[in-house]
């Protein structure tokens, strides 16, 4: 009951720390921006009223900025329209791209653990293969999908977001780097598996390698999970380059728009919800990892 208080405590502490960074961060990105008063002095909405704000200090924007908090469900952005339905449009389409990824990656690294496998021999090929991936850029990979199987094939659209069609491709560009990790890890962990003694009585008693395989598969659902929990996190975090590339108006696009109008309370919403995921992903994984520790 004791640790049960201190985990919550951890969490709901840890979470606060998150949120006063994002704060943090974003005031200061306000006050840092040069030129921002002179811009609105210049411009068409400009007024002697504006004067004050070349004067305003770090504390009290800080201030004020935690005076409109309390206000965040009715926010609005430069643009004038509610910040939310954005970031709900937003999250619906990087959850689209998120899902189909690493459906993929999954079914990548699957195929390529079965294949080597099966075709022993290939295995150095298979992996150096997937090194190579691994370690290529992913906007080079989306580059390179989009030539062929956009422009030369003409198979799937090379952007944009009106229907799941569109999310095929940028999909696919992020689970070849992903799968290809995923491949490399769990290639490791059934070699160790390999070694179990489960397996050396299962080859005693002429199980076929087909059986034996799904057998190992099946003992690397833990690392899997891990996996599958930062790459989740990464792919929330780090989507702003798949979305720009394809034309995705997800959360990393968004974000990247709000930051080059300097949409101070829209890159705040946009922040919070990529930290709320990182963070709680974050956490899942660790409860995962502790109790996989100690039930070893």
């Amino acid at each position: 009951m004791r640790s049960a208080f201190f985990a919550v405590a951890r969490f709901i502490f840890g979470y606060l720390a998150v949120l006063a960074l994002i704060v943090l961060l974003t005031v200061t990105l306000q006050h840092l921006r040069k030129g921002s008063a002179e811009e609105v002095l210049m411009g068409q909405r400009g007024s002697a009223l504006s004067t004050p704000l070349i004067e305003k200090t770090l504390a009290t924007k800080f201030e004020e900025f935690l005076r409109d908090l309390p206000s965040i469900t009715v926010w609005k952005s430069l643009r004038g329209t509610p910040v939310f339905p954005q970031i709900g449009d937003a999250l619906g389409a990087t959850s689209v791209l998120t899902a189909l990824s690493l459906l993929f990656s999954v079914l990548i690294a699957t195929l390529l653990l079965l294949l080597e496998a099966v075709r022993p021999r290939l295995s150095t090929t298979l992996l150096a293969l997937a090194n190579a991936v691994n370690t290529t850029p992913i906007f080079l990979i989306g580059i390179v999908f989009i030539w062929f199987f956009a422009l030369a094939l003409r198979l799937l659209p090379s952007g944009g977001d009106e229907s799941l069609r569109f999310f095929i491709l940028p999909a696919l560009s992020i689970a070849a780097k992903f799968g290809a990790r995923l491949f490399l890890l769990l290639s490791n962990y059934m070699a160790e598996v390999e070694k179990k003694k489960f397996i050396l009585r299962a080859r005693a008693f002429a199980l076929s390698e087909r059986r034996l395989f799904f057998h190992k598969l099946a003992n690397c659902t833990m690392p899997f999970l891990i996996f599958w929990l930062i790459e989740t996190a990464s792919l929330f975090s780090g989507a702003v380059i798949v979305e720009t590339l394809f034309t995705i108006h997800g959360l990393g696009s968004l974000l990247l728009f709000a930051l080059l109008q300097y949409d101070i309370r829209l890159i705040f919403t946009n922040l919070i919800v990529i930290a709320t995921i990182v963070y709680l992903t974050s956490v899942i994984q660790n409860f995962i990892a502790e109790r996989s520790s100690h039930s070893t």
